[in-house]
């Protein structure tokens, strides 16, 4: 499978919200089984860790081609039941329901339980 990321059309509307001084911050990490691509209008999980919660992630600026042009959230999510393999993950605005500012699919990482999975998500911002 190929990996794929998306900002969703929820994920433009979050950013054009923050600057204009308003609006929520994208910084809960899911995680999930679905294998379907990320697609522009996602709204949630395909699949989402039905015994895992959102974890908030730290937020920071970092630099890809020019000074903060990139917003990095890293997360840490750990497997509660069940062994499962986790092929996708999302960003959102909220710690349950709320917003989907982006999603990834990507090739399986198995886990059991009491493994965890440090997520880092970069949002990069090109002038190209």
């Amino acid at each position: 499978m190929t990996d794929t990321i998306k900002v969703t059309d929820a994920g433009m509307s979050i950013v054009t919200n923050r600057l204009k001084d308003s609006g929520t911050t994208p910084h809960y990490v899911h995680w999930g089984i679905g294998t379907t691509a990320a697609a522009n209008n996602n709204t949630a999980m395909e699949s989402a860790g039905a015994h895992e919660s959102r974890t908030a992630g730290t937020m920071t600026q970092q630099t890809t081609n020019v000074s903060n042009d990139t917003y990095q959230v890293v997360g840490t999510i750990t497997c509660a039941t069940g062994a499962k393999a986790i092929t996708e993950a999302g960003l959102f605005d909220a710690s349950s329901s709320g917003n989907m500012f982006l999603r990834g699919t990507f090739s399986a990482i198995n886990v059991s339980v009491s493994d965890s999975i440090e997520f880092t998500i970069k949002a990069a911002f090109d002038q190209a």
